[in-house]
C-alpha cells in the first residue's frame, strides 16, 4: 500500500488489525483510520476465523488505499469522478491495472504502481464480500461519527452539496449525509446482486437460437474437415483446426474457442477445457474479458475420438506454422486475422463461415447447422454408433457419454445425445421383415421362440460352468 500500513492491533484493543496513515504530518492520534478499526471489530464479533479475518482486512486495506489515492489525484476535467464511479472502477483496477480502458482505474493503477493483476475468482469471492461488508459497517458508523480522513475527497465534489443538502442538515453533518446516501446508492439492493459486475458464466446467446440446432450428419463430418483449401482463404487451417477439435471432443463452441496454449499437451496428445474465470487471462482487453463465458463442465480433460483427433493434431501444426501470430500479448490458441482472440469475434460471422464449409460437403439444407452441431454429432455418435470391443451392439452407455461431454447429470446428456431414430427405424424394419416373411401366424410363435432361445442360453452357460469345474 502507498498511503497506509496494516498492523496487528495491541492486545488492549478490541480490533484485530489497525490501518495507520503514513502521512508524517498527521499527529499520532489521527493516524488510525477508524472505519477500518470498526470493521475488524465487527469481524471478530461475527466469529470469523483469524486467517479469514486477516485476508478480509488485507483486501479492505488495499481498497481504502485505492479510494484515498483517488482523493489525492487530479483527474481530467471531463472525467466523471464520484464516489460511485471510483468504487465501480475498482474492478477494472484489479483485473486490468495499467491496461484498463477505464480512465480512473488506469490512472490509479499507475500512481499506485499496480503490477500484479488479480484473478476473477478472487474478486468475485473474498474481495467482493470483504469490501461489501466494510462499506455496510462504515456506513452505519459514519452516521454517528463522520470520518474526516476522506473529507477533502468528498467536499471537492460540489454536486453532492446541492443534492444532499437537506438530509445533511437534518443529520447535523453534510459529510455524514453524503457518505450514507452515496453508499446506499452503491450497495446492492438484493442478496444476489453484486458490488462488482461479473462476466456471465454461460453463453446466453447460445440459448436463444432462432432455429433448433441439429446434429451435423455423421456421414459428412469427415468431408467437412477434409475439404481442399480455397486459394484465397487466410484462416482455413484455423477454421479446420477448430472444427476438428469440436468433432473430436464434443466441446461447446465457447469452450473450444477459449483454449489457451497451456491447455494443449502435445506430448500426451491431450486437450483440456478450463474455466476462464478460475485463472488470470493476461493480454486481453476489458471488452474481450466481458465476452468470456463458461457454462460449467465436470471434466477438464477431453476424450478425443478418431478420425477427428488425428485430423486436429495435423491441422493444429499447420495452423500454428502458417497462420498463427506469435507476437501477440495473449496465449489464446484461436485468433482473428488481426491477432486478437477469436472468441471475441462476431458469432454470426463464425456461423456464416461454418455454413459455407458445410454446404461444400453436399448438404442441401443447412437450417439449424452451426459449429455447435458438431457437439450434437459427437454425442449421437458416441451414444449410438461408437464401436465398443466385446460388445455386440455399438454405442457407449449414456452414463459414459455424460462423462465424455462434461455434463454433471444424465438429464443434460439426454438433451444433447438422444438415441438416434435411425437405429430405432432399423430395428423396427428388421422386425417387420421377419414377421412379413413368416406370415401372420408367426406372432403366435414369437413368444415361444423367445423362451426357447433363453433356455438354450442357460444350457450353454451351465455347460461352460461344468467344464470350468473339471479344469
Amino acid at each position: 500500500m502507498k498511503n497506509f500500513i496494516l498492523v496487528e492491533a495491541p492486545l488492549t484493543s478490541e480490533a484485530s488489525y489497525l490501518l495507520l496513515h503514513l502521512n508524517p504530518d498527521l499527529p499520532d492520534e489521527a493516524r488510525e483510520f477508524k472505519p477500518f478499526s470498526h470493521y475488524t471489530i465487527w469481524l471478530t464479533r461475527q466469529g470469523y476465523a483469524p486467517n479469514t479475518a486477516k485476508v478480509y482486512a488485507e483486501h479492505v486495506g488495499r481498497f481504502v488505499d485505492y479510494v484515498y489515492e483517488a482523493s489525492q489525484t487530479q483527474f481530467p476535467a471531463d472525467a466523471e469522478v464520484t464516489i460511485e464511479t471510483i468504487i465501480y472502477s475498482y474492478q477494472a483496477f484489479l483485473l486490468f491495472g495499467k491496461g484498463a480502458a477505464n480512465p480512473i482505474a488506469s490512472r490509479l493503477a499507475d500512481s499506485l504502481a499496480k503490477e500484479r493483476l488479480t484473478g476473477h475468482n478472487s474478486l468475485s469471492q473474498t474481495i467482493e464480500s470483504s469490501i461489501r461488508w466494510f462499506l455496510q459497517v462504515a456506513e452505519s458508523k459514519n452516521r454517528i461519527a463522520p470520518d474526516q480522513l476522506f473529507s477533502a475527497f468528498y467536499t471537492n465534489h460540489t454536486e453532492y452539496r446541492s443534492q444532499y443538502e437537506i438530509s445533511a442538515q437534518k443529520a447535523n453533518s453534510w459529510l455524514a449525509g453524503v457518505i450514507r446516501d452515496s453508499l446506499n446508492a452503491i450497495l446492492p439492493k438484493r442478496k444476489r446482486e453484486t458490488l462488482f459486475p461479473q462476466a456471465k458464466r454461460r453463453d446466453r446467446k447460445n440459448d436463444k437460437q432462432p432455429f433448433k440446432i441439429i446434429a451435423f450428419p455423421i456421414e459428412r463430418s469427415v468431408d467437412l474437415v477434409r475439404q481442399p483449401k480455397p486459394k484465397k482463404a487466410k484462416t482455413f487451417y484455423r477454421d479446420m483446426t477448430l472444427y476438428a477439435l469440436l468433432a473430436a471432443t464434443g466441446a461447446r463452441s465457447s469452450e473450444a474457442l477459449q483454449i489457451r496454449m497451456c491447455d494443449i499437451d502435445d506430448d500426451e496428445f491431450a486437450v483440456f477445457l478450463r474455466d476462464p474465470f478460475a485463472r488470470k487471462t493476461p493480454g486481453i482487453t476489458e471488452e474481450e474479458h466481458k465476452l468470456l463465458s463458461w457454462k460449467g463442465r465436470d471434466t477438464e480433460l477431453t476424450y478425443m475420438i478418431e478420425p477427428f483427433a488425428g485430423i486436429f493434431w495435423e491441422y493444429l501444426e499447420k495452423y500454428l506454422t502458417l497462420e498463427y501470430n506469435s507476437s501477440v500479448d495473449h496465449d489464446f490458441v484461436f485468433q482473428n486475422s488481426d491477432g486478437r482472440p477469436f472468441f471475441a469475434s462476431d458469432r454470426s460471422s463464425r456461423d456464416k463461415t461454418f455454413k459455407k464449409y458445410a454446404k461444400k460437403t453436399g448438404l442441401l439444407d443447412i437450417t439449424g447447422i452451426s459449429p455447435h452441431s458438431l457437439r450434437h454429432m459427437y454425442g449421437t455418435y458416441t451414444l449410438n454408433y461408437m464401436p465398443v470391443p466385446g460388445q455386440a451392439t455399438p454405442g457407449f452407455p449414456i452414463t459414459y457419454v455424460k462423462i465424455l461431454m462434461g455434463h454433471s447429470s444424465v438429464t443434460s446428456t439426454m438433451k444433447y445425445a438422444k438415441h438416434d431414430t435411425d437405429i430405432i427405424g432399423a430395428y423396427l424394419q428388421h422386425a417387420n421383415q421377419y414377421v412379413s416373411q413368416r406370415g401372420e401366424d408367426s406372432l403366435r410363435t414369437i413368444r415361444e421362440e423367445f423362451h426357447s432361445r433363453q433356455l438354450e442360453i442357460l444350457r450353454e452357460e451351465a455347460t461352460r460352468i461344468e467344464g470350468t469345474k473339471h479344469d
